[in-house]
């Protein structure tokens, strides 16, 4: 991805994110609600399976989570043992995903926007930001974050692929509207999220441009 798509992207994504939390998040929210139960129990069992896989790979082993230790452990052997400048993937991989996770996280606990559960049930006014009470962590997506930081480098990378792997996270993204865990804006902040946070460490295995010869004096 080139800087002026990255910033096309992101002219695009926040104004229609302000949007949608304004306008049409609710409405949507309560459409896919009332018309889409019958996929509950696909979603359920597929993003339950991948959390199942994911926690496995969080699990600590000598302090750190094994997923980091491997990545880490490819990146090392990879670039510098092996002198493959293409090891640097594994490193915006680990990046990526930690951060995503991380700032997610923090908004979350900044944000306190209610879910939209809170809404099929007894409802609220507003757009349901900076609430007090339970089930105020809604933006942005949390697991769209951590699924989307672990394919999409691998997107951007291997281009060929770009389909095949995001099969995964776009049905993890469009499950949680479905089960009526977030807001479609939930979703694309994520989704703009990871994409910013790959590009910022993409930058890491980009070539340094050569040096010219000094102009003497």
């Amino acid at each position: 991805m080139t800087l002026r798509q990255f910033l096309v992207f992101t002219a695009i994504t926040l104004p229609a994110c302000a949007l949608l939390i304004l306008f049409l998040d609710q409405p949507l929210a309560g459409f896919i609600h009332g018309h889409f139960a019958w996929a509950v129990p696909f979603f359920a069992t597929l993003t339950g399976t991948a959390d199942t896989v994911h926690d496995a790979l969080m699990r600590h082993v000598v302090g750190l989570p094994i997923i980091f230790l491997a990545l880490g452990l490819a990146f090392a052997v990879g670039r510098y043992a092996l002198k493959r400048r293409g090891a640097t993937l594994f490193l915006v991989l680990l990046l990526t995903h930690e951060f995503s996770m991380v700032l997610a996280n923090v908004l979350k606990g900044t944000v306190h926007r209610l879910r939209p559960e809170v809404q099929f049930g007894a409802g609220y006014a507003g757009s349901g930001l900076w609430a007090i009470g339970p089930h105020n962590d809604s933006f942005p997506s949390t697991h769209t974050a951590i699924y989307l930081s672990l394919f999409w480098p691998l997107a951007v990378a291997f281009p060929r692929w770009r389909v095949p792997l995001l099969v995964l996270p776009g049905l993890i993204a469009l499950g949680r509207l479905v089960l009526g865990m977030h807001y479609l804006s939930d979703v694309w902040f994520s989704v703009w999220l990871v994409v910013a946070l790959t590009f910022l460490f993409g930058l890491l295995g980009q070539p340094r441009p050569a040096q010219g010869p000094e102009v003497a004096l």
